[in-house]
């Protein structure tokens, strides 16, 4: 059954031609052939900057443009496709959308198959759930939005990179072609509707429906860009982009181009292509109004179509690597992601050690061959078999969908049962290091275990890897915010003053925590010794919200003067104060050791003291704990999944000297007066190095944050300078 408006015929402008080669107008079916050669070139130029970039950042920084070239492509094709049958009145959804599907779903289902069997061989547990949501995510094509939800950074390229990230944009694609006819289908029903003649022209109500498109979706890409780094995948900040293809198939119903203008706009797109694929970089906003200029490139290219100038490029077009390039340029993006990905795990590379050169060649090169099969072999078989199955005198559209639902299912359901399996085992307990409290309240750890491990004179053996505790798929979700303090801890916008009792309720000694998720690390341990001398403990926890008088964000800057509003009031007997050092407010993330430099550190510091002296005239005594090392900055971003690699050995240590910042905190602890400054370096490193597993403990459970394992077997070690601290304060 056709689905479309009852209209009459030939409502698209027909095309004009004119004999002589001085002319040309790309959007006819008489120059199909040309326009073919034309948009696989444009193809081919956009995988290539993809995929370099992907493997070769440093080459092409830029290389991401290529994406939003291939959104220009899809909107001028995709418009052509519909508005075509609209004008005839023949038009029918079933057809569009079973011609999508036979395109477009047994290729990336393929390749998403093979992703969950190559996850299942070469990645580590510790990666199966996020990895398999990413896939049935990607089997579903909603990946752009799961991508968005999570705030992912598209220009990180960590061994912890979602192994089907690149399915973001086909995604973004699909979205558009499921909408675009329902789109443009009613443009039509309204045209007609009022407009009951023949010779209406169908045209002015597509240009209105694309330009309101591409107006408020640029307005608003350029207005989210700016915001959030979730606009780089969400489809409302890329509609335009398909509208300006859309457009421009449009515009070129009615524009007759010269040779020579033809040839000029060519190079002058390929020139604009270049140009951003070469100087953009992780730091250029984008989307937003920066986009326009890749659009604009893609958009003079496919304007400019074959033009016959002998100067012109279409000599480059015709050239069979680019067209065979052009042809594979699906396929090849579907398969070049999970390789680089799954590659590092293949050849027995620790966590956050760059993949050399020869194993990204041999990327690319078992790409391009996969690439190439699977075009010969899975897509035009099955599009030779979908157009025998379209032309049949009833064409059963019905078994597509059947088809499609069939094939999604058969990837989700392996990837779902992995995820449930890396689900159960980080849910289920752990087994924890025994903290003793006796009748005097002296906390003992068992030898050799955690942080016992590095006290003098202990001789510590390796532990084997299925007694390290808690398993690295568990020390993802080994947390105290996640835990034991559930709900304690705050985040994002949220500028509640959250205060939680985790010592003895009755305690007459009044003791407080204050920080980022740097001061949870301290919690657990702190829990312990206030519980061990009958202390009370509130806990002031707000993820990247340190307490300082810099400023950070809106809703953080509002959190900490409510906060320390509230600890003036209350006149703890002691405040203990951390922060993450990465972050030395207000200069923002240190991504490098060296950015850390003596100056950033001491306005940082200034900015704590500020706050601390406040909590000081309310006569609160306050007590630094310096920030633990850092694994992320040390060379280990994941610790966990080293660990499952590698278990308790030397391959996922770090260097004390690249993970131990000059903490901003320690700093303004030895500048202030009445500040005490607690050190628990010599808890994490030892002869200059801090080890990723201590006393068969995992130390760090997420970047540079501390298992509550951990940190719990810390507390004995720390009890001394606590008590000492508090006693100073109670009686002095």
């Amino acid at each position: 059954m056709t689905v479309a408006p009852q209209v009459p015929r030939h409502h698209v402008p027909a095309a004009r031609h004119r004999a002589g080669r001085t002319t040309r107008h790309p959007g006819t079916a008489a120059s199909t052939k040309h326009l073919r050669l034309e948009i696989q070139a444009v193809r081919a130029v956009a995988i290539a900057a993809v995929v370099l970039y992907h493997l070769f950042p440093g080459v092409l920084p830029g290389g991401y443009v290529g994406v939003d070239v291939f959104f220009v492509i899809s909107g001028f094709l995709i418009t052509a496709h519909i508005a075509k049958p609209l004008a005839t009145g023949r038009f029918s959804f079933r057809v569009f959308y079973a011609r999508r599907a036979w395109r477009l779903l047994p290729a990336s289902l393929a390749t998403l198959l093979v992703t969950v069997a190559l996850t299942a061989v070469f990645v580590p547990r510790t990666l199966w759930k996020d990895f398999t949501e990413q896939i049935i995510a990607s089997a579903l094509y909603v990946e752009n939005w799961a991508l968005a939800a999570n705030s992912v950074d598209y220009s990180a390229l960590a061994s912890d990179s979602s192994i089907v990230q690149h399915f973001w944009s086909l995604s973004t694609e699909e979205q558009f072609y499921a909408l675009w006819p329902l789109v443009l289908w009613f443009c039509a029903y309204l045209r007609y509707r009022r407009r009951r003649r023949s010779g209406v022209s169908l045209a002015p109500a597509i240009a209105i429906a694309l330009g309101a498109v591409f107006v408020l979706s640029l307005a608003y890409s350029i207005w989210f860009t700016g915001v959030s780094s979730a606009a780089y995948f969400t489809t409302t900040t890329r509609a335009w982009e398909f509208a300006a293809g859309g457009l421009l198939w449009l515009g070129l119903q009615r524009v007759r181009i010269p040779d020579a203008l033809a040839a000029a706009m060519s190079w002058a797109g390929l020139a604009v292509i270049a140009a951003t694929v070469l100087t953009f970089d992780a730091s250029t906003p984008f989307p937003g109004w920066t986009a326009l200029l890749p659009i604009t490139g893609a958009a003079l290219v496919i304007a400019g179509a074959m033009p016959e100038a002998r100067w012109g490029p279409a000599f480059l077009y015709r050239l069979r690597p680019v067209q065979w390039l052009g042809d594979v340029s699906y396929s090849l993006y579907l398969w070049h992601w999970p390789l680089l990905i799954v590659m590092p795990f293949v050849i027995g590379l620790a966590s956050g050690v760059a993949t050399p050169l020869w194993a990204k060649g041999l990327v690319l090169a078992i790409a391009l061959v996969l690439a190439h099969f699977s075009r010969r072999l899975v897509e035009l078989p099955v599009i030779a078999f979908s157009t025998e199955r379209m032309r049949a005198p009833r064409p059963r559209h019905r078994g597509v969908l059947v088809l499609a639902v069939a094939g999604m299912l058969v990837v989700a359901l392996p990837a779902a049962g992995m995820y449930g399996s890396a689900a159960r085992e980080e849910a289920a307990a752990s087994t924890t290091v025994d903290v003793t409290i006796a009748a005097d309240g002296t906390l003992t750890v068992p030898a050799c275990r955690g942080a016992a491990a590095m006290q003098d004179g202990a001789d510590c053996p390796q532990v084997d890897p299925d007694d390290i505790t808690p398993s690295p798929v568990q020390a993802a979700s080994d947390d105290f915010a996640d835990q034991a303090g559930a709900g304690c801890q705050i985040a994002g916008s949220d500028t509640t003053v959250k205060g939680c009792e985790v010592g003895d309720p009755d305690g007459t000694v009044r003791l407080a925590v204050v920080g980022d998720s740097h001061a949870s690390n301290y919690v657990p341990a702190l829990q312990l010794i206030a519980k061990a001398h009958h202390w009370s403990l509130t806990t002031y926890l707000h993820s990247g919200c340190p307490l300082t008088r810099a400023s950070i964000a809106a809703a953080c800057n509002e959190w900490k003067a409510d906060t320390l509003e509230k600890l003036q009031q209350e006149q703890y007997d002691v405040v203990f104060v951390a922060a993450m050092s990465r972050t030395p407010w207000p200069s923002g993330m240190v991504r490098h050791a060296d950015d850390l430099t003596p100056a950033v550190r001491d306005k940082a510091a200034a900015g704590y003291t500020s706050a601390w002296e406040q909590l000081q005239q309310a006569g609160s005594a306050v007590v630094a704990l310096r920030d633990n090392p850092d694994p992320s900055i040390g060379g280990v971003p994941d610790v966990p999944s080293c660990v499952e690699q590698s278990g308790d050995g030397a391959d996922c240590d770090f260097s004390e000297a690249a993970g131990l910042l000059d903490d901003p905190v320690a700093q303004a602890a030895r500048t202030t007066p009445g500040v005490r400054l607690i050190d628990s370096t010599a808890m994490f490193c030892a002869d200059g190095t801090c080890p990723a597993v201590i006393g068969g403990v995992v130390v760090y459970r997420q970047l540079q944050h501390v298992t509550q394992t951990y940190s719990r077997s810390m507390a004995p070690f720390l009890e001394p300078e606590v008590a000492a601290a508090v006693e100073t304060a109670t009686t002095g």
